[in-house]
């Protein structure tokens, strides 16, 4: 039923961000005057406590990676690339292209270097260019490392209901703040319903201690049922003003991936593409 569908949402996303807490007021009067540098018109998680951002080492990304282009960012490239175009869901694929594309992900996350610096630590206007590189697109989530994802039950993460995938329809930004719909899309309607939109707000954070965090706030939930879109449903306003994050770890322009963490501690990592077509 529809209210299932809407129940569904609600309880699906079961991540643990190391970025997830309310930035306190303090830090958001630091870098009141430093979003104005992101430029107007050039910014997904739970509301669990927010950790400070650890980068790694820099030593351990290889060396090839900066002089010749890494084979498994090819490879995930190519394969992210008919995934979205063949309007697959993450959840069909088989074990083994599940595995294969989970080692290509933690391939580039462990040895290449992020093309956009989100974070600004390394480039002044690596923020800036991060917010204009995600405004006024569309991005799907077409892969998650979550095993969860495969139908089994798990710990959290990127769990989804069968058949439906996850697309943020980012609208323009006024310095680090802009606005965007969260959007539950199903591959075939479900009693009339086609998708679940949730209208928010959205910033990315440029205080020093978690650069680049994207997060975003509910503010309505609305639906496009039985041909009529933008419908208010009452009983999921509880989800209203609620802050989740997006702990971005690599970003192109064009893909975009997102770490979380289980329950158990384990790492997985969202990865979302643009698409043109929701555009």
């Amino acid at each position: 039923s529809t209210a299932d569908a809407f129940a569904s949402l609600q309880s699906s996303p079961k991540i643990y961000s190391p970025a997830q807490s309310i930035i306190s007021i303090q830090q958001q009067s630091s870098r009141d005057n430093s979003c104005l540098h992101a430029s107007p018109g050039s910014g997904f998680g739970s509301s669990k406590k927010k950790k400070t951002r650890t980068y790694g080492d820099e030593s351990s990304k290889s060396p090839s990676a900066v002089g010749t282009e890494l084979f498994e960012l090819q490879e995930l490239r190519a394969q992210l690339q008919t995934i979205l175009k063949e309007d697959l869901q993450y959840q069909t694929l088989s074990t083994e292209k599940r595995e294969e594309l989970t080692k290509y992900v933690n391939a580039v996350v462990e040895k290449s270097e992020t093309p956009i610096d989100y974070s600004g630590r390394n480039d002044k206007m690596g923020t800036a260019k991060f917010v204009a590189g995600l405004e006024k697109k569309s991005w799907r989530m077409v892969f998650s490392t979550d095993p969860s994802g495969e139908g089994q039950d798990g710990d959290g993460g990127a769990e989804l209901p069968y058949g439906s995938t996850v697309i943020m329809r980012i609208g323009e930004f006024m310095g680090c703040d802009g606005k965007l719909d969260y959007v539950l899309k199903f591959s075939k309607q479900i009693m009339g319903l086609r998708e679940l939109v949730a209208k928010s707000t959205c910033s990315v954070d440029i205080g020093p201690v978690n650069p680049g965090v994207f997060s975003f706030q509910y503010q309505d939930i609305k639906t496009n049922v039985f041909g009529m879109s933008n419908l208010p449903v009452g009983f999921f306003g509880l989800l209203k003003g609620r802050t989740t994050y997006i702990d971005t770890v690599w970003f192109d322009g064009e893909r975009w991936i997102e770490r979380n963490y289980l329950e158990n501690g384990n790492v997985v990592y969202n990865v979302y593409v643009r698409d043109e077509s929701d555009e």
